[in-house]
């Protein structure tokens, strides 16, 4: 990871974990080395209102903890892409899950959707689990921090019940992350 912060946000519905998510990329970067600023924000409801968590990772001291035009967004939700698109850093890259996310309506973004969902559902038989497909592919597609720093958290944040498929979901994610790279509108990050 470069020097300089680096703003994720995660963007859906409430009830898709992604207050989880925030937690655990968090803890990762604090276990890796990093300064951290985390925050979150729900809809008017709590499940299936618009939901955000925001992390910023950085090796030097946070100014701002807020995240206003993310560098790095995750939506999985439709809602979610239409609501928070229009805050993309520029250069900065947003991967939807195409099973939710239908209309990329915003051209000149460096965008791309993942099957987070999909593969969530063909791998593992559960959808509940595409939140860390979408993690994974985050992180897959940036190297921003060791895949082992956030299984690491993921044993602190995640209920034990369900570490284990959670972190077969982060593991499917990292490899469709990998190949974000490619994607003609996405190319390398940073």
């Amino acid at each position: 990871m470069s020097e300089a912060a680096v703003q994720i946000r995660f963007g859906g519905l409430g009830g898709q974990g992604l207050v989880t998510l925030g937690a655990v990329l968090a803890e990762a970067g604090a276990l890796a080395g990093r300064r951290v600023a985390a925050s979150q924000a729900y809809g008017s409801r709590a499940r299936g209102g618009a939901t955000r968590a925001d992390v910023i990772l950085s090796a030097e001291e946070i100014d701002f903890p807020h995240v206003h035009h993310p560098d790095l967004l995750l939506v999985l939700a439709q809602e979610a892409y239409d609501l928070y698109a229009k805050d993309l850093a520029p250069r900065g890259v947003l991967l939807a899950d195409g099973f939710f996310v239908k209309n990329l309506s915003r051209p000149g973004l460096r965008q791309a959707c993942v099957p987070a969902t999909e593969t969530a559902l063909e791998k593992i038989g559960n959808a509940v689990t595409a939140n860390f497909v979408m993690l994974g592919a985050g992180l897959g597609y940036t190297a921003l921090l060791d895949p082992e720093a956030v299984r690491q958290a993921m044993r602190h944040q995640v209920n034990p019940r369900f570490l284990d498929v959670n972190l077969k979901a982060l593991d499917l994610g990292l490899e469709l992350g990998t190949g974000v790279a490619a994607h003609p509108e996405v190319g390398p990050w940073q």
